[in-house]
């Protein structure tokens, strides 16, 4: 093994900048045949050197980057960041307990605007606690490596100042704001989704994710006044078998959104490479992937869950031998905004090809699909911002597009319009492999019926696909309904233009929005019913109240990141 480690202090002008960033300026080598290396910390404190004014003590980002010797290639090991803080005694440096992750301002909604949680981890276990600036107030936690303090009796849309301290340590002052009461206030907040790792090394290429674009798509929503970030999904390269791994990748993700996450909540939901597996092969050499068990410790969804902090109050599973959907399904209020945060990546069970019949043989869910008791649960939730006043506007959020229009359009909500997609149950009493009722164009259908029928729902946003794209649907735009177009029988619809139904049911049009502008690989355009239909129809849109400034529909392979502001009166 051999590479090298970079290093600088971090925060970087702690005493400057409120925006968390990394910046390196030195490197070793790894000693030959050792796989270590020797860090001269003595230069950081030198005069041309110490931006920081350290005396005695310090604290520094590390960056390893190793590859391994073999016969043909090098393999690249990958990059990795680690926080590490020093003290300096008798002319010896000692590294100290340091916070490895965080603090990040977790949970801030009008559903409790008098409660956040903030969290972070150290390297050993110790009793931290936060002191609030604003009443000097301070708020002790247990004693551990995983911090999580809920910081109470706050008041609504107000900024506080916090530090967070163990110890002899005590970090830099951060801040947080509460959201403001149900219904009120201006809302800021950013969406985008697919920061797995891009193509072209160095940050782009790092622990699994595209570090260069997520952070600097982080930092622009903090410096647009963000006042939360809704992240759709698909955070890290994971497809995984190793936990730690899992974790690792996260982690690095963290790192990216840390100098938003600091002052401002992140909400993100599980896309189809938050996936945590165990791999089979069959005679044919064909990798079989399938949501690791136990589930309720290893699964991809009890995983994701332990390393975020998010809401707790989605569905319960119908059967209790499938995973939990704790916090990967989950809804707050914002304001005048409802957010619902679906799961469409959920139970996941996949192989190259074909994608979708490996839940018929194995068992489990196929990308895109939703079960049952999800589904009932979104209807409900929809139908509970319906009826509360003080909800203006409801959001929907998933890692598939319910309307995918490229990259994508051979899975996702659609799959050509093979509505032979379906989750499949092994039913211990029978020994059988029972597939559900409905098919995932069924389902997609169900999806849109419940979202058309209701005027609150401003927009459903999704990602998987790298690229940003928007497309205006209504009860006049083909979709596919396989009650009228599967006339052959064959399970499928949109085989043609003219065997691709309306739901003429629609009530409300709505607009499904794409932003997957992260960092991962990009994709082009591709052909589906709704894009022919709004290409071949572009006057329509001039004709109704659903304006847009380029249509009611529209494509880029751009990377992107989407704001939206609302108030009482629009969004």
């Amino acid at each position: 093994i051999y590479g090298k480690v970079y290093y600088g202090p971090y925060p970087f002008e702690i005493h400057e900048n409120q925006y968390t960033y990394k910046r390196f300026r030195k490197y070793s080598r790894f000693i030959p045949m050792t796989a270590k290396a020797f860090l001269n910390l003595e230069t950081l404190f030198e005069p041309s050197y110490n931006c920081e004014n350290w005396s005695d003590r310090g604290q520094l980002m590390l960056r390893v980057s190793m590859k391994y010797i073999t016969d043909d290639e090098d393999l690249g090991l990958g990059t990795y960041d680690l926080i590490v803080r020093f003290k300096k005694e008798n002319n010896k440096f000692k590294v100290m307990n340091t916070v490895s992750e965080g603090p990040f301002v977790n949970l801030t909604n009008s559903s409790d605007p008098s409660k956040i949680t903030i969290a972070f981890k150290t390297t050993s276990p110790v009793r931290s606690y936060i002191r609030l600036k604003n009443g000097k107030k301070t708020i002790e936690a247990k004693s551990g490596t995983r911090h999580e303090v809920v910081v109470a009796n706050l008041k609504p849309d107000t900024l506080y100042h916090y530090k967070i301290g163990y110890n002899d340590f005590l970090s830099r002052e951060y801040s947080f704001r509460t959201a403001p009461e149900k219904g009120k206030g201006r809302v800021v907040f950013a969406y985008s989704g697919d920061s797995r790792e891009g193509v072209g090394g160095g940050e782009a290429n790092f622990m699994g994710m595209n570090y260069m674009i997520a952070e600097r798509t982080a930092n622009l929503a903090y410096r647009k006044n963000a006042d939360l970030f809704i992240f759709g999904g698909d955070l890290m390269n994971g497809n995984t078998t190793s936990p730690d791994d899992y974790r690792t990748q996260l982690y690095a993700f963290k790192q990216a959104f840390s100098g938003f996450w600091h002052h401002r909540p992140v909400y993100a939901c599980m896309g189809n490479h938050e996936s945590l597996l165990r791999t089979f092969e069959n005679d044919n050499g064909e990798l079989l992937r399938l949501d690791r068990w136990p589930y309720a410790t290893e699964s991809s969804e009890a995983v994701f869950a332990d390393e975020l902090v998010l809401p707790e109050n989605g569905p319960v599973p119908s059967d209790p031998n499938r995973p939990s959907y704790k916090e990967s399904v989950y809804s707050f209020q914002y304001g005048p905004i409802k957010f619902i945060a679906f799961n469409n990546n959920y139970w996941i069970a996949k192989a190259k090809s074909p994608l979708w019949q490996i839940p018929k043989i194995f068992g489990g869910c196929p990308e895109g699909y939703i079960m049952n008791d999800q589904m009932e649960w979104i209807e409900k939730e929809l139908e509970k911002g319906e009826k509360n006043p003080t909800v203006k506007y409801i959001i929907l959020f998933a890692q598939e597009p319910v309307i995918p229009n490229g990259g994508h359009i051979q899975d996702c909500m659609w799959y050509l319009g093979n509505n032979q997609v379906s989750a499949v149950t092994y039913d211990s009493k029978t020994d059988k492999l029972i597939p559900e009722k409905e098919g995932i164009i069924d389902v997609r259908n169900r999806l849109l019926r419940l979202v058309g029928k209701n005027r609150k729902v401003a927009a459903v946003l999704g990602s998987d696909e790298h690229s940003y794209h928007k497309t205006l649907i209504d009860n006049s735009v083909p979709v596919g309904d396989p009650k009228k177009d599967d006339k052959e029988g064959f399970n499928m619809v949109c085989l043609n233009d003219n065997s691709c139904s309306t739901l003429k049911d629609l009530e409300f049009p709505t607009w499904y929005i794409v932003s997957g502008g992260s960092g991962a690989p990009y994709y082009s355009e591709e052909p589906t019913p709704w894009n022919r239909y709004w290409k071949k129809n572009p006057q329509r849109y001039k004709r109704s109240q659903h304006t847009s400034m380029r249509g009611c529909y529209y494509y880029s392979s751009q990377e992107n990141m989407m704001l939206f502001t609302a108030d009482e009166n629009k969004i």
